[in-house]
């Protein structure tokens, strides 16, 4: 922000930079009794179920990626039973990976059904709590 050390000064930045030109109150608290909006943050109540989709979306990336390693490995393995437990090791993490995505999902459909309804409604049906 420019400081300007004189209203001459300022004047001249004003007409030089084409900035809007704003009234000078001659008393200071008249400023002061304008309404301020307090600054809204950035994610409500509700949109955090886009944020816990896309957290639950990345560990099922994750995960999915675990088992085709997994999987992978346990083909080059030579003994059964390591293969097997390789194997085992890849099924549940699959499965937790299905689990997280279907999870992710739900998560951000109920973001969107929030995001769709009025505030009042979305208010009530929010699970977030409010102190």
């Amino acid at each position: 922000m420019l400081m300007a050390p004189s209203r001459l000064v300022s004047t001249a930045l004003v007409v030089a930079l084409g900035l809007p030109v704003t009234a000078v109150a001659a008393d200071p608290v008249a400023t002061l009794d304008a309404p301020v909006r307090a600054p809204q943050p950035l994610l409500h109540g509700h949109r955090y179920a886009f944020v816990a989709g896309g957290v639950l979306a990345v560990g099922g990336l994750g995960l999915g990626f675990f088992a085709q390693g997994e999987a992978k490995r346990a083909q080059s393995l030579s003994s059964a039973r390591e293969a097997r437990s390789t194997l085992d090791r890849a099924r549940s993490a699959s499965t937790a990976a299905n689990l997280m995505y279907a999870a992710a999902g739900a998560a951000v459909l109920y973001g969107l059904v929030l995001e769709l309804l009025p505030d009042e409604a979305a208010d009530t049906a929010s699970l977030t709590y409010h102190f």
